[in-house]
């Protein structure tokens, strides 16, 4: 509803009326040059000393220096000792105002308001990356405030190229959300595109990045991620100069990075810090990594239930000897051990630091080896479980986790019904399934699929960074960077 300002009693009596007339909203009258000044605030997002300091001493200085001639309103808009004013001449826009932490000034029988910022400092101090750990990096990670944020990417990337686009969205929360994006840089389609989704979307309230991040990608239907979510400014300011969207949102300590790729994945903020051939042995290792957790237990199903040929006669002898007290199926001892170990990782996550980690090592140890002495599973399924879980360690995305979870879970549904025929067969629709995502016209396996020259120069192999000289054209029109010649 647009409610023009005539008079400050009306406005002042329908926000009484709106919030029930609470007791955080503070209204007070002051009289200035025979006229009634009116200032509101909203008391648990404003801070009292700001109002003290710069409003009620300004307006008591603008009193004592003005004549009755001058226009009140006027004179306050332009000697009130306060950095952000801003005009208010509607209702709702007052209302925007007042719960973003500022301070509004009316006066009888004018035509506008005034809104001057005196936010409150709710947001903790910047801090350092918890889930997206480095050695050598920079330590800060961003914070539930929207403006140390937005500082954080601003003072990486010092350039007027460097464009925010801002949004409000939801119904109750009024939530800020900024798309940023390098000009010169970012393809206008991706980015115009990014923002018309932003803009149709309709809901009560973003409490995170979390939920416009799902609301984003409610169309691709796949459990791998599909945008990257990061609580590290290093890596959302590489994601810009590689022509991608970052999301900022407000109150929320992670940015998203749109599009993104599944090799993003498999890249560490590390990356940027070692030298070529070591970030490759990395990323190898890390994709070894996650076809070990996706394959081995429906291996090891296959190769005991259906594919003994293919093992060598003495390893097959200890297998049987190993599984002969054990009464279950290997499809179904593998199940109780990997359900088993996905319960205490849970665990682990969700207890307080200080014990998790001690719980998870000694619970997996007991419960490893009292599964083993009654008989329950076999000696060689604790191993492939626990090569199975570690592998799966080295990713902290939580949504790659789950992938490889339900994945894993294919796999060993079709290792049981068909051994190795059904492992193929299952790894013959996981990559169709990975080949059909794409998310804002960006196919989620390019490099790979389609081919890309120039993506394929930093995917699994990292080359050094002086033959980095052009970026991904499915990223930007703007191919050529400037590189600095280091030894590598």
């Amino acid at each position: 509803m647009v409610m023009y300002m005539l008079n400050a009693n009306d406005i002042i009596n329908k926000l009484k009326q709106d919030t029930n007339n609470q007791e955080d909203f503070i209204y007070r009258k002051k009289t200035l040059n025979k006229k009634n000044v009116y200032i509101i605030y909203l008391e648990p997002l404003t801070s009292s000393d700001k109002i003290s300091d710069f409003i009620i001493r300004s307006l008591t200085n603008i009193e004592k220096n003005m004549t009755s001639k001058k226009n009140l309103l006027k004179e306050i808009e332009n000697n009130i000792s306060n950095f952000k004013v801003k005009k208010v001449v509607d209702y709702k826009t007052l209302c925007q105002h007042l719960h973003n932490g500022f301070t509004i000034i009316l006066v009888d029988e004018e035509p506008y308001g005034l809104a001057l910022e005196t936010k409150a400092d709710l947001a903790r101090s910047i801090d350092t990356a918890n889930a997206e750990i480095t050695i050598r990096g920079p330590k800060d990670a961003f914070v539930e405030d929207y403006q140390k944020n937005m500082g954080l990417i601003r003072k990486r990337i010092k350039s007027n190229d460097l464009w925010v686009e801002t949004l409000n969205i939801g119904k109750y929360t009024n939530t800020k959300v900024s798309v940023l994006y390098i000009k010169s840089i970012a393809k206008p389609k991706l980015v115009n595109n990014v923002i018309k989704k932003l803009q149709t979307l309709e809901i009560d309230g973003i409490v995170n990045s979390g939920t416009i991040k799902n609301l984003l990608v409610d169309n691709v239907k796949t459990i791998f991620p599909t945008i990257y979510t990061t609580e590290r400014p290093d890596i959302s300011t590489r994601a810009l100069l590689r022509g991608k969207v970052v999301i900022l949102v407000d109150n929320s300590p992670y940015v998203l990075l749109v599009p993104s790729e599944f090799n993003d994945f498999f890249m560490t903020p590390e990356d940027s810090y070692s030298k070529s051939f070591n970030a490759t042995l990395i990323r190898i290792l890390k994709y070894l990594a996650f076809f070990i957790a996706l394959t081995a237990p429906a291996i090891y199903v296959s190769l005991t239930t259906y594919n003994q040929e293919m093992l060598p006669s003495e390893l097959l002898i200890s297998f049987t000897i190993q599984k002969d007290s054990v009464p279950f199926p290997a499809l179904v001892e593998a199940l109780i051990m990997i359900v088993s170990f996905e319960i205490i990782r849970e665990a682990d996550l969700r207890v307080p630091g200080f014990t998790g980690s001690s719980l998870s090592i000694v619970g997996a140890l007991i419960l490893g080896e009292a599964a083993v002495n009654a008989g329950i599973v076999s000696p060689i399924m604790i191993i492939v479980v626990a090569i199975t879980a570690l592998s799966s360690l080295p990713f902290t995305e939580p949504e790659i986790i789950n992938a490889l979870r339900w994945w894993r879970l294919v796999f060993m549904l079709g290792a049981a019904l068909l051994g190795i025929i059904g492992v193929i067969f299952a790894f013959v629709l996981f990559c169709i399934k990975m080949a059909s995502i794409d998310l804002f016209d960006v196919p989620y396996l390019v490099p790979f699929v389609p081919t890309s020259k120039e993506g394929l120069k930093n995917s699994i192999i990292k080359l050094p960074l002086k033959k980095l000289t052009k970026r991904e054209k499915y990223l930007s029109d703007n191919v050529t960077k400037e590189v600095i010649h280091e030894e590598d």
